[in-house]
Protein backbone atom coordinates (compact mmCIF):
# COMPACT_ATOMS: atom_id res chain seq x y z
CA UNK A 1 0.00 0.00 0.00
CA UNK A 2 2.72 2.02 1.08
CA UNK A 3 4.63 1.87 -2.94
CA UNK A 4 1.22 2.67 -4.06
CA UNK A 5 0.54 5.55 -2.40
CA UNK A 6 4.36 6.99 -3.32
CA UNK A 7 3.92 6.00 -6.87
CA UNK A 8 0.46 7.89 -7.11
CA UNK A 9 2.55 11.10 -5.59
CA UNK A 10 5.80 10.34 -7.64
CA UNK A 11 3.14 10.98 -10.84
CA UNK A 12 1.12 13.24 -9.43
CA UNK A 13 4.53 15.38 -9.08
CA UNK A 14 6.49 14.51 -12.20
CA UNK A 15 2.86 15.16 -14.14
CA UNK A 16 2.61 18.78 -12.36
CA UNK A 17 5.97 19.75 -12.75
CA UNK A 18 6.11 19.29 -16.51
CA UNK A 19 2.83 20.27 -16.83
CA UNK A 20 3.65 23.81 -15.03
CA UNK A 21 7.15 24.15 -16.63
CA UNK A 22 6.06 23.89 -20.11
CA UNK A 23 2.66 26.32 -19.37
CA UNK A 24 4.56 29.26 -20.13
CA UNK A 25 3.28 30.99 -17.66
CA UNK A 26 2.04 30.51 -13.68
CA UNK A 27 -0.67 31.88 -13.12
CA UNK A 28 -4.57 30.49 -13.53
CA UNK A 29 -4.23 28.42 -16.70
CA UNK A 30 -1.07 26.55 -15.24
CA UNK A 31 -2.79 25.88 -11.59
CA UNK A 32 -6.28 24.34 -13.38
CA UNK A 33 -3.79 22.20 -15.30
CA UNK A 34 -2.58 21.05 -11.56
CA UNK A 35 -6.59 20.51 -10.89
CA UNK A 36 -6.72 18.05 -14.04
CA UNK A 37 -3.91 16.17 -13.40
CA UNK A 38 -5.10 15.55 -10.21
CA UNK A 39 -8.43 14.24 -10.94
CA UNK A 40 -6.73 12.51 -14.18
CA UNK A 41 -4.86 11.26 -11.30
CA UNK A 42 -7.38 9.91 -9.02
CA UNK A 43 -9.36 8.27 -11.40
CA UNK A 44 -6.10 6.47 -12.64
CA UNK A 45 -6.16 4.92 -9.17
CA UNK A 46 -7.24 1.03 -8.94
CA UNK A 47 -7.81 0.88 -5.27
CA UNK A 48 -9.29 4.41 -5.06
CA UNK A 49 -10.91 4.68 -1.79
CA UNK A 50 -7.73 3.54 0.44
CA UNK A 51 -5.06 4.81 -2.18
CA UNK A 52 -6.76 8.10 -2.56
CA UNK A 53 -7.37 8.81 0.91
CA UNK A 54 -4.13 7.90 1.78
CA UNK A 55 -2.82 9.90 -0.96
CA UNK A 56 -4.63 12.72 -0.57
CA UNK A 57 -1.89 14.54 1.77
CA UNK A 58 0.78 14.33 -1.03
CA UNK A 59 -0.97 15.63 -4.08
CA UNK A 60 -1.44 18.65 -2.00
CA UNK A 61 1.47 18.63 -0.98
CA UNK A 62 2.81 18.22 -4.49
CA UNK A 63 0.96 21.12 -6.09
CA UNK A 64 2.24 23.32 -3.50
CA UNK A 65 5.81 22.34 -3.89
CA UNK A 66 5.52 22.39 -7.50
CA UNK A 67 3.85 25.56 -7.94
CA UNK A 68 5.97 27.50 -5.08
CA UNK A 69 9.51 26.01 -7.40
CA UNK A 70 8.19 27.28 -10.48
CA UNK A 71 7.09 30.58 -8.60
CA UNK A 72 3.55 30.50 -8.28
CA UNK A 73 0.70 30.79 -5.23
CA UNK A 74 0.99 28.29 -3.01
CA UNK A 75 -2.79 29.20 -1.13
CA UNK A 76 -3.94 29.06 -5.52
CA UNK A 77 -2.25 25.75 -5.72
CA UNK A 78 -3.89 23.95 -2.50
CA UNK A 79 -6.87 25.38 -3.93
CA UNK A 80 -6.93 23.98 -6.54
CA UNK A 81 -5.71 20.62 -5.63
CA UNK A 82 -8.76 20.21 -2.99
CA UNK A 83 -10.65 21.32 -6.12
CA UNK A 84 -9.29 18.05 -7.87
CA UNK A 85 -9.20 15.90 -5.18
CA UNK A 86 -12.82 16.51 -4.27
CA UNK A 87 -14.13 16.21 -8.09
CA UNK A 88 -11.80 13.01 -8.68
CA UNK A 89 -12.88 11.62 -5.60
CA UNK A 90 -16.73 12.11 -6.52
CA UNK A 91 -15.86 10.59 -9.67
CA UNK A 92 -14.71 8.25 -8.82
CA UNK A 93 -16.71 7.11 -5.52
CA UNK A 94 -14.88 7.52 -1.64
CA UNK A 95 -15.06 9.17 1.38
CA UNK A 96 -14.76 12.86 0.22
CA UNK A 97 -14.35 14.15 4.38
CA UNK A 98 -11.47 11.32 4.61
CA UNK A 99 -9.59 12.30 1.72
CA UNK A 100 -10.29 16.12 2.53
CA UNK A 101 -8.86 15.73 6.13
CA UNK A 102 -5.64 14.23 4.90
CA UNK A 103 -4.92 16.76 1.55
CA UNK A 104 -5.76 19.49 4.26
CA UNK A 105 -2.94 18.13 6.84
CA UNK A 106 -0.73 17.49 3.61
CA UNK A 107 -1.63 21.13 2.68
CA UNK A 108 -0.14 22.58 5.94
CA UNK A 109 2.54 20.33 6.23
CA UNK A 110 4.06 21.47 2.90
CA UNK A 111 3.30 25.05 3.32
CA UNK A 112 5.75 24.72 6.05
CA UNK A 113 8.54 23.12 4.35
CA UNK A 114 8.41 25.89 1.72
CA UNK A 115 8.05 28.50 3.97
CA UNK A 116 4.57 29.77 2.81
CA UNK A 117 1.78 31.26 4.67
CA UNK A 118 0.40 28.98 6.49
CA UNK A 119 -2.86 31.32 7.54
CA UNK A 120 -2.90 31.97 3.98
CA UNK A 121 -3.36 28.04 3.27
CA UNK A 122 -5.52 27.00 5.42
CA UNK A 123 -8.24 29.58 4.71
CA UNK A 124 -7.52 28.39 0.90
CA UNK A 125 -7.99 24.92 2.44
CA UNK A 126 -11.46 25.90 3.69
CA UNK A 127 -12.70 27.73 0.57
CA UNK A 128 -11.82 25.06 -1.82
CA UNK A 129 -13.65 22.66 0.09
CA UNK A 130 -16.79 24.81 0.77
CA UNK A 131 -16.81 25.30 -3.31
CA UNK A 132 -15.78 21.53 -4.64
CA UNK A 133 -18.36 19.98 -2.22
CA UNK A 134 -21.30 22.62 -2.94
CA UNK A 135 -20.38 21.94 -6.86
CA UNK A 136 -20.59 18.15 -6.63
CA UNK A 137 -23.28 18.40 -4.56
CA UNK A 138 -21.28 16.58 -1.15
CA UNK A 139 -22.30 17.56 2.56
CA UNK A 140 -20.62 21.07 2.80
CA UNK A 141 -20.57 21.13 6.61
CA UNK A 142 -19.75 17.74 7.42
CA UNK A 143 -16.65 17.81 4.25
CA UNK A 144 -15.53 21.62 5.52
CA UNK A 145 -15.35 20.26 9.17
CA UNK A 146 -12.86 17.51 8.23
CA UNK A 147 -10.80 20.37 6.09
CA UNK A 148 -10.82 22.50 9.65
CA UNK A 149 -9.56 19.31 11.17
CA UNK A 150 -6.98 18.01 8.69
CA UNK A 151 -5.70 22.05 8.79
CA UNK A 152 -5.27 22.06 12.58
CA UNK A 153 -3.80 17.99 12.43
CA UNK A 154 -0.82 19.42 10.46
CA UNK A 155 -0.52 22.78 12.36
CA UNK A 156 -0.51 20.68 15.80
CA UNK A 157 2.52 18.86 14.03
CA UNK A 158 4.72 21.84 13.16
CA UNK A 159 4.10 23.76 16.54
CA UNK A 160 1.59 25.50 19.23
CA UNK A 161 2.40 28.73 17.07
CA UNK A 162 1.55 27.39 13.77
CA UNK A 163 -1.83 26.19 15.49
CA UNK A 164 -2.24 30.00 16.68
CA UNK A 165 -1.32 31.09 13.04
CA UNK A 166 -4.00 28.61 11.10
CA UNK A 167 -6.91 28.45 13.93
CA UNK A 168 -6.86 32.43 14.06
CA UNK A 169 -6.55 33.21 10.08
CA UNK A 170 -9.94 30.80 9.83
CA UNK A 171 -11.46 32.45 12.58
CA UNK A 172 -10.55 36.01 10.50
CA UNK A 173 -12.13 34.63 7.78
CA UNK A 174 -15.53 33.54 9.22
CA UNK A 175 -15.94 37.18 10.65
CA UNK A 176 -14.95 38.70 7.24
CA UNK A 177 -17.31 36.13 5.71
CA UNK A 178 -19.96 37.08 8.20
CA UNK A 179 -19.15 40.56 7.67
CA UNK A 180 -19.86 40.26 3.52
CA UNK A 181 -22.81 38.62 3.93
CA UNK A 182 -24.13 41.11 6.86
CA UNK A 183 -23.56 43.97 4.38
CA UNK A 184 -25.12 42.27 1.24
CA UNK A 185 -28.72 41.74 3.15
CA UNK A 186 -28.29 45.04 4.16
CA UNK A 187 -27.71 46.57 0.85
CA UNK A 188 -30.45 44.14 -0.49
CA UNK A 189 -33.38 44.17 2.17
Amino acid sequence: MENKKHNLSAMVTGALVGTLTNAGEVGTAAIDAVKKIVVTALRDTSEVTTAATQAAGDITGAAIHTAVSVGSDAGTAVSHAIHGVIHGVNDVGGDLGATVEHAAKGAIKATNEVGGDLGKTAVSVVRGTIAATAQVGGDVGQVSEKAVKGVLDGAREISQTAVNTVSGALESSIVEAKDIVHTAVSKHK
